[in-house]
């Protein structure tokens, strides 16, 4: 792979390296500035205004790592039907690098990056795994067995996220996941209400065992956002994204389905996290609860 990439930076890009400079995440150092060329898995129609906020970002000065087009001027590069992007790594994560709220842009070519309808897009996503596990469930009996639960908390999300008056609502650069990975990716980049990074960041360090209730209450309470973004934390908190995405890997990245046993066997401990956000946030504004979990923790 390495000399495929290799081979690649130096038709299209005119970069050319040794092939032992390039690591197996596609980082290496060129001209003392480091890149990172990698595949880009997302969907192909939304690079162009990716590539355009990109730019707006940089012109603004805001902190983002640069996408970098190739000689035909282009960000995307295809080789072999694969896609690749490479980026100019400017940030690096830091530890203490804090979320930012940084408002969208009001320009129609950004549109198509835009996540904010998440009742439609849950619906689709649930639709779109029930269907599949007609034909799939014979092969993934962990998955066969836990899915149902999963989908269930999402239909809580969907019908929470119903009764909210949204119509007044600002929408902010955000990122489809959050991880130490991706704080600084241009192609990672959203349009979506300011909350929905702070929602992913919780669910991504909790999962993963790096902070516990206590912490996460903690740093709720130190959040300065109005009542409606309390309100929408509470509703992205109840879809169960870290299980669906892993549900893809597996069906699509032949990750193994022992995988998903880790979340499964954190559920009572992710009801107890509701409850306890639930609490938290009613302390600051008037909110409902989902009945089932609130009878089980009271």
């Amino acid at each position: 792979m390495v000399i495929i990439v290799n081979s690649i930076l130096q038709y299209y890009y005119e970069i050319i390296i040794s092939a032992n400079k390039i690591n197996d995440n596609g980082y290496f150092s060129y001209n003392n500035h480091l890149f990172c060329f990698y595949e880009y898995r997302r969907n192909t129609n939304e690079l162009e205004a990716l590539n355009y906020l990109n730019k707006l970002m940089i012109s603004r000065k805001i902190s983002i790592n640069q996408i970098i087009e190739n000689i035909f001027h282009k960000p995307l590069t295809v080789h072999n039907n694969k896609n690749y992007v490479l980026i100019l790594v400017n940030y690096e994560y830091q530890s203490n690098a804090n979320l930012k709220f940084i408002p969208a842009f009001n320009d129609k070519k950004l549109d198509i990056l835009k996540r904010n309808n998440w009742s439609y897009l849950w619906s689709i996503k649930i639709d779109y795994i029930e269907y599949q596990l007609k034909h799939i469930k014979n092969s993934y009996p962990l998955i066969n067995d836990s899915v149902n639960y999963y989908i269930g908390m999402a239909e809580n999300a969907i019908s929470y996220f119903n009764t909210l008056n949204l119509t007044n609502e600002g929408l902010f650069i955000e990122h489809r996941r959050v991880n130490i990975n991706n704080i600084y990716n241009p192609v990672e980049l959203v349009i979506d209400y300011k909350i929905r990074d702070v929602a992913e960041y919780i669910k991504d360090n909790f999962i993963n065992g790096k902070m516990s209730i206590y912490d996460i209450k903690n740093y709720i309470n130190k959040l300065k956002i109005s009542n409606i973004d309390y309100i929408l934390l509470y509703t992205r908190m109840l879809y169960p994204s870290f299980y669906f995405d892993l549900y893809e890997r597996i069906i699509n990245e032949d990750v193994s389905e022992k995988e998903i046993e880790k979340i499964v066997n954190l559920s009572c401990d992710y009801e107890e996290l509701l409850y306890e956000i639930y609490m938290v946030i009613r302390k600051k504004v008037n909110i409902l609860g989902i009945d089932w979990i609130n009878k089980k923790y009271m």
